[in-house]
């Protein structure tokens, strides 16, 4: 899986469970942004009435030049997103596995395999709190400003994170400009 930033995905590259949490406009942007450019992939979105905006997928897909298929599948109540996330081999983008706000120990189980979750902050953590710190690889808390979004990442609890900042335009063309080395 990948976001199509590159100096993201070069430090997750090799970990198998990561973890997008912040303000929820800017995850579920994000959100878009790493199905679009992970395909083909699997996708299980949490939500009773979604705000996933296939038309944002197909933008970013023309960005990427990545059209591969996207399976989509949801789940409506906190029962089903255990089964739904099971229901795939390989890969998933899981969306919002805790909007339920319940069953929390059955979800982190099936969070267990090749997966990145986006999700919410609720007091300066991802929803459901640290429940799945412990099985995780890379947990990032994601900000956004005018000028563009902060990626904290975090890799151990005992380690400092490391900010990446990206401008909106590196967002959309997925890298950054080399400043003034572009210009020698």
């Amino acid at each position: 899986m990948r976001l199509g930033i590159e100096n993201i995905d070069k430090i997750l590259e090799g970990n198998e469970r990561v973890e997008f949490y912040g303000n929820w406009e800017d995850v579920l942007f994000l959100a878009h942004r790493a199905v679009a450019s992970s395909a083909p992939i699997n996708v299980v979105i949490v939500q009773e009435f979604g705000k996933f905006d296939p038309f944002l997928v197909k933008k970013f897909q023309r960005i990427t030049g990545n059209y591969g298929e996207i399976v989509i599948r949801r789940a409506f109540k906190a029962e089903d997103v255990k089964p739904t996330i099971d229901s795939f081999q390989g890969e998933v983008i899981v969306i919002d596995p805790y909007f339920h706000r319940k069953d929390y120990t059955v979800i982190t189980s099936a969070l267990r395999r090749n997966v990145w979750v986006f999700t919410r902050e609720v007091n300066g953590l991802p929803q459901g709190g640290t429940f799945n710190h412990h099985s995780m690889h890379v947990i990032i808390r994601v900000s956004s400003s005018k000028w563009g979004y902060r990626f904290y990442i975090k890799k151990h609890p005992l380690m400092p994170e490391l900010e990446i900042p990206i401008s909106i335009e590196g967002i959309y063309r997925g890298e950054e400009d080399k400043g003034l080395l572009a210009w020698v």
